[in-house]
Order: C-alpha cells, then sequence, then structure tokens
C-alpha cells in the first residue's frame, strides 16, 4: 500500500522543497495515533528520486500489509527507468515465467516484474505502457518514468486514487489532492479510470489508456448468469485474500455486504484467515439491528459502533479530511464507513473488503426501474453504464481514502476484471424485469440464495449507506445547532451550485428526479454548514475557498 507523487519542473524553478512538502503531507493524519500494535507498521518513504538538474522528482511513501513483502519501487540507472504502484497484482506470477527464462530476476518483486514486461514491447514509455496494461490483473496505480517522459495511470476501473495538477512552471501528481494543494496546485484533477497522463518538460497531457470495454450481451438465462457470477466472484475473492492471515469487511445488512462477508466466511476461515466485520450507525438504524443478525446466523466475529449525535459532529472534519471533499453526498456516505474503519483499526486489520459494485452492475439503485418506465431500456442501459464509469471518483477514492488515513487497504472484490466482464454480458431484462421490479439485482440475489443466504438479507431493499445507518436525517440536526439553517441562507444569498455545479453521487445527478425528492435533495443549510467546516479545517482548492469565504463574510 502506497501513497505516490510526483513534481516537475518546467521552468526552471526548485522542486526539491515542493516534493519534501507532498511527501510530509501525504504521511496519513491517523498514522500516529495507532495503538501500539499498529507501531510496527509505520508509514515510510522506501524511496526518492529527483534528477541532477532539479526538473523532475517522484517519491513513494510505503506501508507493508500483513504477510506481504516490502515492496521498494524499481530503479535502472542504467536505462534510466524508474517504477512504483499503489496496489496490488494478482496475474504477475503466471505471466513472468517465460520472461524469466530471458532475464534474470534479483529480486521477485511486482515493480520489477512489471518492467520486465514492459521491456518486451518496442516503442517509447507511454507507447510501451499501452501495450502492457492489458496483460496486467490487478488494482493499481502506476507510475513509469524514463529520461523523457514521466507516464501514471490507473486500471480500468480505477481501483485506486491519483490526481494531477499543472501550476506556474510546474505540473504534479499524487495519491491525494492535499499534497497538491499544500504546493500551490488549486485546479486538481482526479486522473479517470481507463486513461494515463503523460509528463514530459512541456507540461502534461491525459490520454486513453485501456478503455474499459463494454462487450455485448451473451448471457439472457439466469442460472447461466448466476453460475457464471458464482465462479468469478469466488475467484475475485480468493485472489484478493493472497499472504494475509486476518480480513475485515464492512458488513451493512444489505445483500451485497451479506454476500462478500459469506464468501470471506466460507473462503477465508477454510484457509485460516480471521475475518471481522464491522458496522457503524446510529441506535435503532436498520443496517446494526440486520448486521448483527446476520453476523449471528452465519457464526463470523462482529464489531458494532453506535453512533451518537456527538460522535457523528466529531467525525465530520474528519471525513472531510479523509475524503479531501466537502459535497454533502459524499461526506454522509463516507461517515458511517469511516466509523467502521476506525473500530477496524483497532484490532489491527490492514485488509477491508467493501461491497461497492453491484448497484451499478446488476441495477440496485431504487430509481432504476422508473428509468425504464418512464425513459425505457436503453436509457437505462446507459445510465447503469454511466454510474459505472464513474464509481473511480464517486465511490471507491472515498472509501480508498478512508481506509488509507488508518493505514488499511481496501478491496472491491465485486470490481474485480472478470466479475466486470461477466455482469456486462448479462441482459439488463434479467437485472431489472419492469418498472415495477423495484428489488433489481436478480442474479446477484439468486447468487446470495444460492451459497445460503436467507430471504430477510437476499431480498432486502436497497438502502444507502446514509440512510441505513441514520446519518442522513441527523446531519440537518446537526447544522441547525450549529446554527445554520434556512433563514441564514436566504440572509446571506447561498447557493451550493455558486461554489460548483458538480454532483458527486449519481442520486444528486440525476437520481432525485425519479426517487422520493425529499430524500435525495440536499439541504443548502447543511451544504453551508459543510462548506464552513470544511473551509475551518482548510480542506478546499483556492477558488472554492475564496467562494465560501465570500459567504461567510456576510454571516
Amino acid at each position: 500500500m502506497s501513497q505516490l507523487v510526483g513534481v516537475f519542473n518546467h521552468s526552471g524553478g526548485e522542486i526539491k522543497d515542493k516534493l519534501a512538502t507532498m511527501r510530509r503531507v501525504c504521511l496519513p493524519r491517523e498514522a500516529g495515533k495507532t495503538s501500539s500494535r499498529n507501531a510496527q507498521h509505520p508509514w515510510l518513504v522506501s524511496s526518492s528520486f529527483e534528477t541532477v538538474n532539479g526538473s523532475k522528482g517522484l517519491a513513494e511513501l510505503f506501508s507493508p500489509i500483513e504477510l506481504r513483502n516490502l515492496e521498494y519501487p524499481y530503479s535502472d540507472y542504467d536505462a534510466n527507468l524508474v517504477l512504483m504502484y499503489d496496489g496490488q497484482f494478482y496475474n504477475l506470477p503466471p505471466i513472468t515465467p517465460p520472461i524469466q527464462h530471458n532475464h534474470r530476476l534479483a529480486a521477485k518483486g511486482g515493480a520489477e516484474m512489471v518492467v520486465h514486461l514492459l521491456n518486451h514491447h518496442r516503442g517509447n514509455l507511454e507507447q510501451r505502457i499501452k501495450k502492457t496494461l492489458p496483460e496486467l490483473d490487478g488494482d493499481y496505480a502506476l507510475v513509469a518514468s524514463s529520461n523523457d517522459q514521466t507516464v501514471i495511470t490507473r486500471d480500468s476501473r480505477g481501483t485506486k486514487p491519483l490526481y494531477v495538477a499543472e501550476g506556474d512552471g510546474f505540473s504534479a501528481f499524487a495519491s491525494n489532492k492535499k499534497a497538491l494543494w499544500k504546493i500551490g496546485l488549486s485546479s486538481v484533477a482526479p486522473l479517470r479510470a481507463s486513461t494515463l497522463a503523460v509528463f514530459t518538460q512541456n507540461g502534461v497531457k491525459i490520454k486513453k489508456a485501456l478503455p474499459l470495454d463494454k462487450g455485448s450481451i451473451k448471457i439472457k438465462n439466469l442460472r447461466r448468469a448466476v453460475d457464471g457470477y458464482h465462479k468469478a466472484i469466488c475467484s475475485s475473492v480468493r485472489k484478493r485474500l493472497m499472504n494475509v492471515d486476518k480480513v475485515g469487511v464492512l458488513l451493512s445488512g444489505g445483500v451485497d455486504s451479506c454476500l462478500i462477508a459469506k464468501l470471506l466466511s466460507d473462503i477465508a476461515l477454510a484457509e485460516g484467515i480471521k475475518v471481522t466485520a464491522y458496522t457503524a450507525g446510529l441506535a435503532g438504524s436498520s443496517d446494526i439491528s440486520f448486521a448483527r443478525e446476520f453476523a449471528r446466523s452465519i457464526g463470523i466475529d462482529h464489531r458494532v459502533m453506535v453512533l451518537s449525535v456527538d460522535d457523528v459532529e466529531r467525525y465530520i472534519p474528519r471525513v472531510i479530511d479523509a475524503v479531501e471533499e466537502r459535497d454533502f453526498i459524499q461526506v454522509e456516505a463516507g461517515i458511517a464507513i469511516y466509523a467502521a474503519v476506525d473500530i477496524a483499526s483497532q484490532d489491527d486489520i490492514k485488509v477491508i473488503f467493501s461491497g461497492q459494485g453491484p448497484d451499478e452492475l446488476w441495477g440496485g439503485y431504487s430509481w432504476y426501474p422508473d428509468v425504464l418506465g418512464e425513459d425505457g431500456r436503453q436509457e437505462l442501459s446507459r445510465r447503469m453504464w454511466d454510474d459505472f464509469t464513474r464509481a473511480d471518483v464517486e465511490t471507491l477514492d472515498r472509501e480508498n481514502k478512508i481506509a488509507k488515513m488508518h493505514n488499511a487497504e481496501a478491496m472491491f472484490p465485486y470490481l474485480d476484471h472478470d466479475v466486470v466482464k461477466l455482469a456486462l454480458s448479462v441482459a439488463s431484462e434479467l437485472k431489472v424485469t419492469s418498472r415495477n421490479d423495484h428489488k433489481g439485482k436478480h442474479p446477484h440475489r439468486e447468487l446470495a440464495r444460492k451459497i445460503g443466504i436467507p430471504d430477510k438479507y437476499a431480498n432486502k431493499n436497497k438502502e444507502a449507506a446514509q440512510h441505513g445507518s441514520g446519518i442522513h436525517d441527523i446531519l440537518d440536526t446537526i447544522a441547525r445547532k450549529n446554527g445554520f439553517n434556512a433563514a441564514l441562507v436566504a440572509r446571506i444569498g447561498y447557493a451550493s451550485n455558486k461554489i460548483t455545479a458538480a454532483k458527486m453521487g449519481s442520486s444528486a445527478r440525476y437520481g432525485y428526479r425519479y426517487a422520493r425528492g425529499d430524500m435525495w435533495q440536499i439541504p443548502e443549510h447543511v451544504q453551508l454548514y459543510l462548506d464552513v467546516t470544511a473551509y475551518n479545517e482548510d480542506m478546499l482548492n483556492k477558488p472554492e475557498r475564496e467562494k465560501i469565504q465570500s459567504f461567510l463574510e456576510k454571516i
């Protein structure tokens, strides 16, 4: 698990101080607050590289995960090549033996194995990266640097975050936004899944890398879909259990998290790997009651954090700090997850399984049948594809950064390449059958029943994390307690779209038009409260900060 940073000088300026700042900022704030048991695995700088003329600097901040070896970046000064990555590769052992006949590997590190794959392709670094990516199975953010190019990229689903930015005479990238903000770069953008950024002496260009293939519909039979899905998801879970002796799983009591928890209890426990489920929510919330019952029914260890209103209020600035967003949906969805990962970190859990992915792949959002009824199946398929391809910035980056804040790595087994490929090949008629089908995800639910999950959980209606945990409603109480209400919004002329028009989450982008409006509409006074909190915590880029300050001056 790594934090990756790089800075490039295009006009003769100094990069050494900027690189040092970025390295310092990337140290998770929670890293210094862990228990004595965690202290044996501190974050550390494994390597740092700077060119002689000071035009380029790269660094990796690394923390070992469980039984995995310390992974140093690969560097070859004769070939002027550096390669480092964040994440995991799952197929390097089987794809590298033919290469090893021609190259002697001094150490079988993942970075070195990827380099040997690169060396079997011709062209400049960008071209070789593009030719190598289809050969890799993994969840990763990758950095490769030669004399004249530095190329950064993410896997096709975007399971590990990277951000890029350009300033006056220099450009940079990092695994989080704060590292870029702190060196004076305000227009920070995520590097999207299936793209790459090429840094040269002239600046940075974003290009397509390994576009996710939507494929064609091949499976129109429910049993065939369930059987294929079962095989793919079991393989996905197994490969993500390599070199660990204990893992955590986020458990809400819904079908997505229950299915992963059940697979882990069957697969991991059979291999001697300890599994613990973690749940957080307010007293009386459905997440806690369903999760407790389910964990008890399958005999899995389970820890619960029952949150008070004061707990939620204390978590708000921590979540904003971790996810680097002031957006209402991002913050409210992140609070229960942050609290659950918080208690997992007390158990020294370094690998946490998440249930993200099935709603977009199998048709689980509550507004999907309304989209089908009002706009037709073609529009439903378009919406599902668009939601899936936005998951990198709307869900995965958030959960990744919360996990990293606690020195842990998030795993997304539903987003394995083979699972995604299988799901995309299944006809949407099997996923959402009609405009009256308010369950959806039928192959997904059938698999849950197949592996022994009772109907109570397999058929449970979709609840977003912020609703099932009880967080959504309580944010209004907290905002009003702190003096933020509709009257204040009206008096200062505040409107959230004056800060940014971007919407983070399918419910905010369009879902509210089909579903219960009061459930998904964003209360302006709550968003103002979050904006002011982010401002006070210095967790904003410069344009957002200036806009929010203009409203603060009126209070």
